[in-house]
Parts: C-alpha cells; structure tokens; sequence
C-alpha cells in the first residue's frame, strides 16, 4: 500500500466521437482512440450525443436515491445476483486498506426467470431491485432509459475498438448480446483532510471488464495513475464522461492498452460527491484472447486468455471478501 498524495497535474486526453457518429472521419477516430489507449487508457468522451440534461437528471436521479431514509435503501439490500443497495463498509477495492466510504446501488438488464443465465444462477443476471413508484416516483423509468442511452455508447466504442484491431464493426456484437454491464450510482460523503490508513472513498483499483462511461457531478474527486505511475486529477469536463478501458483490454491488445488503477477521495468539506459509471462487461461466458492485430505472426500471446465471467466473480470475492454478493457464483 502506498501512502496517499494529492495530484498536482491533471488528466488531459479527450475523444470526440462525433466524426464516427455521423459517419464522415471513422479512421481518425479509431487512430486517436487507439493512440490514447496505447498511453494511459483514460479519456474525456465528447460527441457522444447523450443531452446534457440527460446526464444531469441521472446525477438528480442518483442523489434522489441515496435522499431516502436508509430503512428504504435496505428495502432493495444487495442479493447474490449483485443487484441492489450496498451500504457504506461493505467493499473494499483498496484490499491493503480499510473499507471504501461510499455507498451504492447496482443495476443491471432486466431478465426474466427463463433466461438461460439465470436459470443457470449466474450473479450479474436477473430482476433489479427498485424502490417502489410511491417512494420514489419516476426513478426506475429514468434510470432505465439512461442505461439502454448509455450502453448504446458503449457498443459504439466496441465498435471502434474493433475497427482499430482490424475486424468488422460489429465484431463484439455477440458478446455484447447478453453482457454482464451494471450502472453502479454511487454517493461519497464529504471525507476528512486527513487521510487514515489509505482509507478513501473508492480505493486504488482497476476496471474488470472491457470499458465503463462515468458520469460525474462538478464535486471532483477522482483520480487516475498513469502508466509511468504518476497520479493524475480528473476533474468533470462539463458535457463529458470520463472513459477507462478495464481488464479485458490489455488481453485482447497482447499488453499493448493499459487497464489504468484509479481512486476517489471526496475532499470537499460542504458537498456530497455523486456518481454513475457505467461498466460495459461482455457476456459471462465469453473468452477473452489476444487479437492478431496485436501480435507478430508465431508470437505467443504475453496475457493468457480470461473468462469474463470467472474474472469478474473472483474480483467480487477479493473486494468485498465474505460480503461477497454473488462471489464465484457458479452454474
């Protein structure tokens, strides 16, 4: 573990997707998304197209949530399928420190009770768990076109990704059919100056999955390293997510793309920090291994392949150790 210091330069790559949007300069897209990733792995996301009152009402929507009373939040407590409230101390991302100061609520894809992945009692599959209409009126519809809004973005940066490795457009689309992705909303109260023990409001970690799109309010407060190990501030760029690429990348890239650690220390004395990053994680069964794209013709790849699905349970049980929820779930 290593003792917190406060960054002194800030996180600077932005990626402007609107010439692959409209059509009129994919390739440049694809060259400026490939070079970032070969850099840091961290970017500024423009040209999305998601309204920015879309993104305000998700952070209204997310701080609404953690506004009702706690015995409604553990109404909807956390279940073996990762759906729900988590309450504060339960995670530590962070495994050398103490448990993150955050609280949170995970949502997923709806699917019903004959779907092939959770008659198999996968975690990530299966029914949210939402607050009733009465308690909070509107929220489930909101949140749920966010995520079909959001998720749609990521499709389109798997796209680009394939396009960068060579293969077609829709290469990942089979994988991306029945995936694993959560919106996790998050709330960081205000932390002390003083930090004790490495304890922050989300500790040092990587992504597990493919990409996440994070939706950030004007508090700030998260932190990216870099891949000379130097700490970056990432402060919200009004309009912008905030994108990282998570664990599957370097797999599919031989190395080449970084999976980047990342932390949140909410140092704002008067303001409670909201967040709602989106985790674009391809299909439990899906096989991760080096693309060719990536290597020279008889080299070995320098990853060994991964299991979406056994990669994702295992960083479960190391974070939230036996609060697990869903933690190595098997068929």
């Amino acid at each position: 573990m290593v003792d917190y210091r406060t960054p002194t330069r800030a996180l600077t790559p932005v990626l402007d997707i609107a010439g692959w949007r409209n059509g009129r300069d994919k390739a440049a897209v694809a060259r400026e998304f490939d070079r970032i990733c070969r850099t840091i792995g961290f970017f500024y996301l423009t040209g999305h197209g998601i309204a920015p009152a879309t993104m305000r009402g998700m952070l209204e929507q997310t701080a609404r949530f953690f506004g009702l009373d706690d015995s409604v939040k553990r109404s909807v407590l956390v279940d073996r399928r990762r759906r729900g409230y988590e309450p504060f101390g339960l995670q530590s991302l962070d495994a050398a420190a103490p448990p993150d100061i955050k609280e949170s609520l995970l949502l997923g894809l709806d699917q019903p009770a004959d779907h092939p992945h959770v008659k198999r009692g996968l975690a990530n599959y299966g029914p949210n768990l939402w607050p009733t209409e009465r308690q909070l009126p509107g929220f489930r519809t909101f949140c749920e076109a966010y995520f079909a809004q959001v998720f749609e973005t990521g499709r389109t940066l798997m796209s680009i990704f394939a396009v960068v490795a060579g293969l077609p457009e829709d290469h990942f689309e089979p994988i991306l059919a029945d995936p694993m992705a959560t919106l996790r909303l998050i709330h960081y109260p205000p932390q002390p100056n003083a930090v004790v023990d490495n304890q922050l409001g989300c500790g040092s970690h990587t992504d597990w999955g493919a990409v996440t799109l994070l939706l950030q309010d004007e508090t700030g407060g998260l932190e990216v390293q870099d891949a000379n190990g130097e700490w970056l501030y990432a402060d919200p760029l009004p309009g912008a997510y905030v994108v990282n690429i998570g664990d599957m990348m370097p797999v599919w890239t031989n190395g080449a793309y970084h999976s980047n650690p990342h932390r949140v220390r909410n140092a704002d004395p008067r303001r409670h920090r909201y967040s709602a990053p989106l985790f674009i994680d391809p299909d439990y069964d899906a096989e991760v291994s080096c693309l060719d794209a990536f290597r020279a013709p008889g080299e070995p790849p320098r990853l060994p392949p991964r299991s979406v699905g056994e990669h994702i349970d295992l960083m479960y049980a190391i974070s939230y150790g036996r609060a697990a929820p869903g933690a190595m779930a098997n068929p």
